[in-house]
Formats: C-alpha cells, sequence, structure tokens
C-alpha cells in the first residue's frame, strides 16, 4: 500500500504531466529545484507545507485538495489517454458556467454525429 508521500508524489506528477511541465519548470515556478519535484513524485521526499501550498497554487487548487486526493487516490494509471482527459478537465473547469453549458451542448452535438455516422456504416 502506497504512503501518503507516495499517493502526494503520485498526484503532482499526474498534474505536472497534465499542464505538459517538466519537473525544472514546475520547481521553478514554486521556487524550489527540479531534483525536489522528482523526489516528491518519486515519494522519497515529504513536501513541505510552504511548497505544497504553492504547488496547489500553480495547479490551481488548494493544498487541501490535493491532500485530499492523494489520501483517496487508487492506482492511477499515467497514460497519454487520461493525461489528455485531464487537460480536458482543467479547461473546462476554468470556464463560466455559461461557457461550460456551451461546451456541454457542443460535446453532445459531436456524441450525435458520431452515432448517426456508426448507424450509417452499418446500413
Amino acid at each position: 500500500m502506497a504512503t501518503l508521500n507516495e499517493r502526494i508524489g503520485e498526484v503532482v506528477k499526474r498534474k505536472r504531466q497534465r499542464d505538459r511541465l517538466t519537473q525544472a519548470a514546475l520547481g521553478a515556478a514554486i521556487g524550489v529545484s527540479g531534483s525536489y519535484i522528482s523526489g516528491i513524485e518519486s515519494g522519497q521526499t515529504g513536501v513541505r507545507i510552504t511548497e505544497l501550498e504553492g504547488l496547489a497554487v500553480k495547479f490551481r487548487t488548494t493544498a487541501i485538495e490535493l491532500i485530499t486526493e492523494a489520501a483517496g487516490r487508487d492506482e492511477y494509471k499515467f497514460t497519454a489517454s487520461n493525461r489528455e482527459r485531464d487537460a480536458f478537465l482543467t479547461l473546462y473547469d476554468v470556464l463560466t458556467p455559461e461557457h461550460q453549458q456551451q461546451a456541454r451542448t457542443f460535446l453532445l452535438f459531436l456524441r450525435e454525429q458520431q452515432d448517426r455516422a456508426q448507424v450509417e456504416a452499418t446500413e
């Protein structure tokens, strides 16, 4: 079973990759080295609260949310598909409610088009 440090590392790595940041770039953004970020991600280094708060700001969340996500996290698969999904959700989350509704409407339209094309292909 993973420790909380390891799970926090997993969350940091996932969010860093989602935002397409290097360890060095993320470290520079919060005032630490890339090797410190590497240590966090590998679970070898416990994250200090000041850096956890800096990470939370960079990832547009809170320190409590990072800890909560890590505490409740099952094994997460680092795949290109998951990274793209996470990046999409991040974009969606920063939209205004009106724009979120427009995005939902557009996605439903795309799904209808896809379903229609599949039906036509089988006929």
